[in-house]
């Protein structure tokens, strides 16, 4: 489960705690190149989500003791790396004030540079989208990093979201070694979220 939980961090802030990535609606999967035919949506009473039906789906009644009380789905790509286990996760956590998805977003990153060994950002991207009718911007971030020494480099892409006070982290994490359709896969499942 190590290989999950690594995606986990920094995601986990607490601050005691309908949108979507890049303009109007979700991004096409086909300029990811996957296949439309070969996708499904998950969805829920908050939020919904593209990704390939080849991945694999562990919902939270499956999730082991050492995996964080906020984490809502984990999604895993079903090719083996002997590295890591390339996956996306979807965090929600409960804020005490209410921020813009963007301020939440700086708080975050902000945490990552400071958890994370070796962090490198690679690049950030905002977003306008709507959220209950309300325009919002939201940023997606790509950066490297390790929690430690021995762990592997790993890339990240990740997201942020706000409805009223309760936030939504969307983390993407595959080895810089994984095929590039896998990795792009993940990229994609990313920026397919979006808010009810």
């Amino acid at each position: 489960m190590k290989k999950i939980l690594l995606t986990f961090l920094g995601a986990t802030i607490v601050l005691s705690s309908a949108c979507s990535i890049g303009g109007g609606g979700n991004e096409p999967a086909g300029g990811t190149g996957v296949e439309q035919s070969v996708m499904q949506t998950l969805g829920t009473d908050e939020y919904s989500v593209t990704l390939p039906k080849a991945w694999n789906i562990v919902k939270k009644s499956e999730f082991t003791s050492d995996v964080p009380k906020n984490a809502e789905v984990v999604f895993q790509a079903n090719r083996k790396n002997e590295i890591f286990l390339t996956n996306v996760n979807i965090i929600k956590n409960n804020l005490s004030q209410t921020l813009s998805p963007l301020d939440y977003g700086k708080i975050v990153i902000a945490n990552q540079k400071n958890t994370l060994q070796n962090y490198v950002e690679k690049n950030r991207e905002e977003f306008d989208t709507t959220i209950k009718g309300n325009k919002q911007r939201i940023v997606l971030v790509k950066f490297e990093g390790k929690r430690t020494t021995t762990d592997p480099l790993l890339t990240f892409s990740q997201a942020y979201f706000v409805n009223d006070r309760t936030a939504y982290v969307i983390t993407g994490a595959y080895a810089n070694s994984e095929d590039p359709d896998v990795q792009k896969e993940a990229d994609a499942i990313v920026r397919s979220f979006s808010i009810k």
